[in-house]
């Protein structure tokens, strides 16, 4: 939300009706502000201005900081879970090549998608790095991570590949890092064709891999 909108709903003082409305605008307001400001800018304080709502707002549904971490790993990792599912339901039935270079360019399309919200993927950075420190906040962060890592290894079984779970963590690890690098490295303008390039090279560095060592391990 611009500073323009912000004052104009401070100064009209309309809000959004309903519970779930408020707190899913506060939610994407603390989103705005961590993509901004990082973990240590998000204040209740800060997601009040953020939303363009009376101070103390954040605090009524979020009482504590943790509440507020919590409900927003919640919140992210919902919205990129049902991305991953959406990837699993529109992946190709039959295998061989060609239906895995549709599932190669899905997943590829997704993560463009992603990186077209940089605060959204660095608010999941940040929180999977605060997760670390706070366990409690590690379960819906696991949860996604691991439906795409089952997704990716799906992908991985068309190509008969040995050890395609390993390989499918190698890649979404390697993931991981290819999107936040592609928001930190590349202009928007660049980014498509950066991670176009990185992704293909990521997936087919891992997927032919000979791991027939470490599968005998």
């Amino acid at each position: 939300m611009s500073a323009r909108r912000r004052a104009a709903r401070k100064r009209s003082g309309q809000a959004p009706e309903g519970t779930a409305a408020r707190q899913e605008l506060l939610l994407r307001s603390a989103i705005a502000v961590v993509g901004r400001s990082g973990m240590r800018g998000l204040t209740h304080r800060a997601v009040d201005r953020e939303a363009g709502m009376p101070e103390g707002t954040c605090s009524v549904y979020y009482r504590t900081r943790l509440a507020l971490l919590t409900a927003l790993s919640d919140f992210v990792a919902a919205a990129l879970h049902a991305d991953v599912r959406a990837l699993g339901a529109s992946l190709p039935s039959p295998a061989g090549d060609e239906g895995i270079d549709q599932a190669v360019d899905a997943t590829i399309e997704m993560l463009m998608r992603w990186s077209e919200h940089p605060a959204l993927v660095i608010t999941m950075s940040e929180l999977s790095l605060e997760a670390g420190r706070t366990p409690s906040l590690s379960e819906p962060i696991v949860a996604w991570r691991t439906n795409l890592t089952d997704i990716v290894e799906s992908i991985v079984c068309r190509s008969e590949k040995s050890a395609a779970r390993l390989r499918a963590e190698a890649i979404v690890a390697c993931l991981d890092g290819v999107v936040l690098n592609g928001l930190l490295a590349t202009s928007p303008q660049e980014r498509p064709g950066y991670l176009r390039s990185m992704v293909t090279l990521v997936l087919r560095a891992i997927g032919d891999a000979d791991l027939e060592d470490e599968v005998s391990r």
